[in-house]
């Protein structure tokens, strides 16, 4: 991932090897995870060598003024962008080619942000989106920790070129200046990195990860400092540091909270083998790391690290199974290849100071003109995947066999043909991506009801109150408000569950605009005499105070009791109240959509059996347990067209049923109208 600094005649052999180690590490992690479940880490032995590399290049020939930063950052163009544009250009290609059309947009995406270097960043939204957490890896997800280099190499120089004016003005050395900016940074970051609580964010923004390019950096401040070491000093803090890498690549693994302390680790152990210098003796790993398949990795690492994941995402597609461990071996062999010709071909022939006789202002004009053709690359594919998008017809949804209607109607559920495409399905969720009418724990809204159908006075007046798994039963809800001429009102926000007791999320912000939520609903619901309440939820989140490991069954009777009083106190105040029974879900990575496209001719492949997809769902069984005794409290349990005989399916009626791993898509909720109608008129009764 980090790219040579001088002729290979100027290069440490240890560094080299380093370099070996971390890709060997991230490879492996990648191609095998069982194997080596924290090889990870090898990401950060990276931020360690580009770390020290940079700081010791600024510090040999500190910039004074822009033009210098200007030169700096021309150097890196050429030598960074070329390979990295090859790769996104040829990966951009090979996904219009063998992956899914339902996986083209995202990839779009994100290859756009990682031609502009921001990929961390859209992949750190990603991960606190609630909608987007299943989101499965595109093929250049990989460019994140390329960008937050790249990020560094920005503001690295800036910060020397400061340290290097302090230094005139107070006659101090460059140095001792640039190594106090280095440890502020440092420990801010540091102190950053080990505060922040929400782990998947954290895991990619740049304040998190900028310390350990720092450490990197301290390294090569003091460096001239340690040239006293003694060779058995030096040779044991080698084989400390190696053991360290080791360490963290073998025990770490997803559960692991990382950046943070655990980083330091790995950090740690790079920044020992890269201060000792690794000098030659008996007992000196130099031996080893001086082999030239050592070398010769280390010095294709970068474009090994480049080409390596998308050939990992990509490969299933391309073999429409999952790879063999003997296919994985050869597919790292061609991950090898053409890591060596981009080196020979793209990145040797750029190194020069003045590439193929170019003037320098040509480099900031090839990174613009790179970046345009993989923005260009990117909106073709994207423009491909909204012409893959195919909606329902008018045919379909009159045929007696479609959606939920193939199960009333008994038709036979195999064999069936999809009425719309994978790409269709994975958007069909507008009401739950409505962010104008969803509430977030991160995010509340100012007023969170939203009106939908009469403004009528005399209208029947519905509330709709839930997260996620409330909003997306909006769409058969509003059909069947526009029919009757209801009014309807929502209060729907992401993740957080309807309680009367605190939630406990991982943020106490979080916790707090929940609870002010759900306050606020409960109340309001209670207080403007609704006729119907439609009640519906995903419980997932454990209630504050009862998250422990040993306290499961105490929080399913307190949440089941919360649902309780809430249906209580709405039934106190003359509504009827209509739960819907939460949908059993998908529990592996891969969503419905992609389950189907990788087996376009085996939809069976994607069902799953209604004992393995079932979920805890409280306030369906508290729903239940009332409705027995109280005829102004119902259930509608969608089970029986879901997952018919038992078996969940992917497909009903031709219908994709879910547009993530959990969501249902709009479509197959409407075509649960009947059903859902016939549950209204049994609850609210004649009239």
């Amino acid at each position: 991932m980090t790219t040579r600094e001088a002729p290979s005649r100027g290069l440490r052999q240890d560094i080299q090897a380093l370099r070996a180690i971390a890709v060997a590490l991230v490879v492996v992690f990648h191609f095998w995870p069982s194997s080596l479940t924290g090889g990870y880490v090898g990401v950060d032995v990276f931020f360690v060598i580009s770390g020290f590399l940079i700081t010791s290049h600024l510090l040999q020939r500190p910039p004074t003024s822009v033009r210098d930063l200007a030169a700096f950052w021309g150097r890196r163009i050429r030598r960074l962008l070329p390979a990295a544009f090859t790769v996104l250009l040829t990966t951009l290609a090979a996904t219009w080619w063998l992956a899914p059309a339902s996986m083209w947009a995202a990839t779009a995406k994100q290859a756009v942000a990682s031609a502009l270097y921001v990929q961390n960043w859209v992949l750190a939204e990603e991960s606190v989106d609630y909608l987007a957490a299943d989101n499965v890896a595109t093929p250049v997800q990989h460019y994140w920790s390329l960008s937050i280099e790249e990020q560094f190499y920005l503001g690295w120089p800036v910060l020397v070129l400061v340290a290097a004016l302090v230094a005139r003005r107070s006659g101090r050395s460059v140095r001792a200046c640039a190594g106090v900016a280095v440890t502020v940074v440092l420990g801010v970051s540091l102190v950053w990195s080990v505060l922040g609580r929400d782990d998947a964010a954290s895991y990619f923004v740049t304040w998190t990860r900028i310390w350990e390019l720092g450490v990197g950096g301290l390294v090569a401040v003091v460096l001239p400092l340690l040239g006293g070491l003694g060779r058995t000093v030096r040779i044991v803090a080698v084989w400390s540091g190696l053991a360290m890498m080791a360490v963290a690549a073998v025990t770490y693994d997803g559960a692991t909270a990382f950046p943070g302390f655990a980083a330091l680790l790995p950090v740690l152990g790079a920044a020992l083998v890269i201060a000792a210098a690794v000098p030659r003796g008996p007992l000196s790993p130099l031996r080893v790391m001086g082999l030239r398949p050592v070398q010769a990795l280390g010095d294709v690492s970068y474009a090994v690290y480049l080409w390596h994941w998308p050939v990992v995402v990509l490969l299933p597609f391309a073999l429409e199974s999952e790879p063999t461990t003997w296919q994985l071996v050869v597919a790292l062999a061609v991950v090898l290849l053409l890591s060596q010709l981009t080196k020979v071909l793209v990145e040797d022939p750029l190194r020069g100071q003045r590439p193929l006789g170019l003037p320098l202002r040509r480099s900031f004009v090839f990174a613009l003109v790179g970046a345009l053709l993989v923005t260009g690359g990117a909106v073709a594919l994207r423009d491909q995947a909204q012409e893959a998008v195919r909606p329902p017809g008018s045919a379909d949804r009159d045929d007696p066999c479609f959606g939920a209607r193939a199960v009333t109607n008994e038709c036979d559920l195999d064999g069936q043909e999809l009425a719309t495409s994978t790409v269709f399905a994975s958007e069909d969720n507008k009401a739950v991506r409505d962010r104008n009418c969803m509430s977030s724990t991160t995010g509340l809204l100012a007023d969170p009801a939203c009106h939908y159908g009469s403004d009528d006075p005399g209208a029947l007046k519905v509330a709709m109150v839930g997260n996620s798994h409330g909003a997306h039963w909006l769409p058969v809800f509003r059909a069947i408000a526009r029919q009757r001429g209801w009014s309807l009102t929502t209060y729907f926000a992401f993740e957080c569950h309807t309680s009367d007791r605190p939630v406990a999320f991982p943020e106490k912000v979080q916790t707090d605009n929940c609870e002010t939520f759900n306050q606020r609903a409960i109340s309001e619901v209670a207080d403007q005499d609704f006729d119907l309440v439609v009640l519906a939820n995903r419980t997932l989140i454990p209630l504050v105070g009862l998250d422990g490991d040993d306290q499961e069954d105490e929080n399913q009777r307190e949440t089941e009791a919360s649902y309780r009083r809430i249906i209580t106190t709405w039934r106190d105040a003359g509504s009827r109240v209509l739960v819907m029974r939460d949908n059993p879900r998908r529990h592996e990575k891969e969503t419905v959509p992609q389950c189907i496209d990788l087996h376009p001719d085996d939809l069976a492949a994607c069902d799953r059996p209604l004992a393995e997809a079932d979920v805890w769902d409280p306030e369906g069984d508290v729903a239940t347990e009332m409705a027995r005794t109280d005829d102004g409290v119902g259930v509608f349990d969608l089970r029986p067209w879901l997952c018919p005989d038992d078996i969940c399916r992917a497909v009903v009626g031709g219908v994709i049923t879910l547009w993530d791993t959990h969501h249902l898509t709009a479509t197959f909720v409407r075509s649960l109208r009947p059903q859902v109608a016939t549950a209204v008129d049994e609850l609210l009764g004649p009239g």
